[in-house]
């Protein structure tokens, strides 16, 4: 059988050096963590031209929705409040476009990071825009190592981190926004130990898992747990063609 081909989503991110020339950027440690489970990574420019979309669609076995900047809070009805990050509304028009139809496929689909937060926001949830506005004593955007641990999730049972995990797992930590109202359709299956959502899972499609934290960053450098969650994902895409194919 042949290597899924997996999409991952990109930033627009502004060239210092040039005037109006945007660049498409993401992090390594996407690409590598899923060459290192068996995939063939494809990254994906930011585009407006749906039909491109629905053509990008129908080449990829897979679709993670990486980290990056802040959803644009008009998209769950608030205005911004003063420590909003920045928001790049061409790229959750984007994102959300591929998303809606990658989802018609019932192909795999991973958030994370920002990721989790768009998912959320698809289904009619909405973000915590900073961490100031939640009531917590815990360090959720760390300034150590990519990769290094820093708090503990709590799992409930019935789904791939579970199956991974078992009932606890320790995370690192980058984010500074969160969920706040939960999308429809939707199940947290992870909370930090401040209530914090820290993973969710919609039961009605067969893999669509979102993470707030970056395995990427663990995987890529070692972590055998965290790439797991990379291995499940492939291992879906993989099902997926063989149900195709009536293997």
């Amino acid at each position: 059988m042949k290597k899924p081909i997996i999409a991952i989503t990109s930033s627009m991110d502004l060239n210092p050096n040039r005037l109006n020339d945007n660049r498409t950027m993401v992090s390594l440690d996407y690409s590598n963590s899923m060459i290192n489970s068996g995939g063939i990574p494809v990254i994906l420019p930011i585009t407006d031209n749906f039909e491109v979309i629905k053509e990008q669609v129908k080449y990829f076995d897979g679709l993670i929705l990486s980290g990056g900047g802040d959803p644009d809070p008009n998209l769950y009805g608030e205005d911004c409040l003063q420590e909003l990050g920045d928001i790049t509304p061409e790229r959750d028009t984007f994102e959300l476009a591929i998303l809606e139809e990658f989802l018609k496929t019932k192909k795999p689909i991973l958030g994370i990071c920002r990721g989790l937060q768009l998912m959320n926001v698809f289904y009619g949830g909405t973000l915590y825009q900073d961490i100031k506005y939640v009531d917590t004593n815990i360090q959720h955007k760390q300034k150590w190592l990519a990769d290094l641990p820093t708090h503990d999730i709590n799992i409930l049972e019935n789904n791939i981190l579970f199956e991974i995990f078992g009932k606890k797992a320790r995370t690192n930590s980058f984010h500074h926004q969160m969920i706040k109202d939960l999308g429809r359709e939707l199940t947290s299956i992870a909370t930090a130990n401040d209530g914090v959502i820290e993973a969710i899972q919609n039961k009605n499609y067969p893999f669509f898992y979102g993470v707030q934290w970056h395995p990427e960053m663990m995987a890529s450098r070692g972590n055998l747990g965290m790439k797991k969650i990379f291995d499940k994902f492939i291992e879906s895409c993989k099902n997926l063609e063989k149900q195709k194919q009536g293997g």
